[in-house]
């Protein structure tokens, strides 16, 4: 799961990366005050229609959709059973099922599967250090930026340095089990890569100071607006105030 995805070509990928990290972020905000299930299934609709022009591989996009939809999953189990329970519904034995807890569960649900589709769009159309970049020139704080891609880098480093140590354990033989064994061997495990890891970032801090870092985010990434990118970014824009207009009167 540690790996850097590959960039498809396509339209969502060409366009340029400020204009589409503002698009994404206001659409994702505007996605996450919507209430009712309708304007939630549209905006659905249009991150699915976002992820197909960005021609993402089917796997990686129903794996990660998986894990959105159970992340989501335990609104649409609990609110039909807990909200207005008084109201209109069906009788199941014992159990009273809400209808307006039912279609609030699918709101939620299906509003957190159109955000969790636009960020896919976001994160899966443009590496991270341009989208950085992109972050920059739109006046995000540079210190904020230089966190996020020290903690993404940093992350595919820990995760080399874990299978490296798992491997050396299984090539020992050693299997994880429930024991007091395995838990004690599991704790020392992760107590040697946090170590190591803090090892590699002192490293890493004095060569980043030998080499004259002042703690400013510099690029040398240029980017070129073009009229489609406008025309795309007022589209989605456009859209999302539609919605909100739609979901509120």
């Amino acid at each position: 799961m540690f790996t850097h995805p590959h960039v498809p070509d396509s339209p969502i990928a060409r366009w340029d990366t400020r204009w589409k990290l503002a698009a994404i972020v206001a659409a994702a905000a505007g996605t996450a005050a919507i209430t009712k299930l309708a304007p939630a299934s549209v905006a659905l609709a249009v991150g699915l229609s976002l992820i197909a022009l960005s021609r993402l591989p089917a796997h990686r996009v129903l794996g990660r959709m998986a894990l959105f939809a159970f992340a989501a999953l335990p609104f649409l189990i609990l609110l039909p059973f807990t909200l207005d329970l008084s109201g209109a519904g069906w009788s199941i034995g014992p159990v009273r099922v809400s209808e307006q807890g039912l279609i609030a569960g699918l709101a939620v649900f299906t509003r957190c599967l159109a955000i969790g589709s636009l960020a896919m769009v976001l994160t899966d159309t443009a590496p991270m250090h341009l989208t950085l970049a992109a972050a920059h020139r739109l006046r995000i704080p540079g210190l904020l930026l230089l966190l996020m891609g020290m903690a993404y880098r940093y992350t595919f480093l820990l995760a080399s340095e874990l299978r490296r140590v798992r491997i050396a354990l299984r090539c020992r033989g050693f299997r994880i089990k429930a024991n007091r064994h395995g838990y004690r061997t599991t704790g020392h495990l992760v107590g040697a890569v946090l170590v190591r890891g803090a090892d590699r970032a002192d490293r890493v801090s004095e060569a980043m100071r030998c080499r004259g870092f002042d703690g400013s985010f510099h690029t040398t990434t240029t980017f070129r607006s073009t009229p489609t990118d406008i025309i795309l970014f007022t589209l989605i824009i456009a859209i999302t105030v539609a919605l909100l207009i739609w979901d509120r009167y």
